[in-house]
């Protein structure tokens, strides 16, 4: 089974693949890393607050310890939604 780690996963185009992915049978977890800025707000993601695949980290990818404690948790993938404009 797989676990995804998907940053800036509150965003518009995140939260939905979020939405999309935690249905799936071969995801066991997905963890969120959104820094909740102007772009990403946690209602986003809405009813996948309801599947006890999901985790939620607040935090920002520039933070290193963050986002090395996330790594060492061993997702398979990771899926890059962050960013500024």
């Amino acid at each position: 089974m797989k676990h995804v780690l998907v940053t800036g996963g509150a965003g518009f185009i995140g939260s939905h693949f979020v939405k999309r992915i935690i249905r799936t049978e071969d995801v066991a977890r997905v963890t969120v890393l959104d820094a909740l800025t102007y772009a990403g707000h946690i209602e986003n993601l809405g009813m996948a607050f309801l599947s006890d695949k999901l985790r939620f980290v607040h935090g920002d990818i520039r933070d290193a310890a963050v986002v090395d404690s996330l790594m060492a948790s061993g997702p398979t993938a990771v899926v890059h939604f962050a960013a500024e404009s």
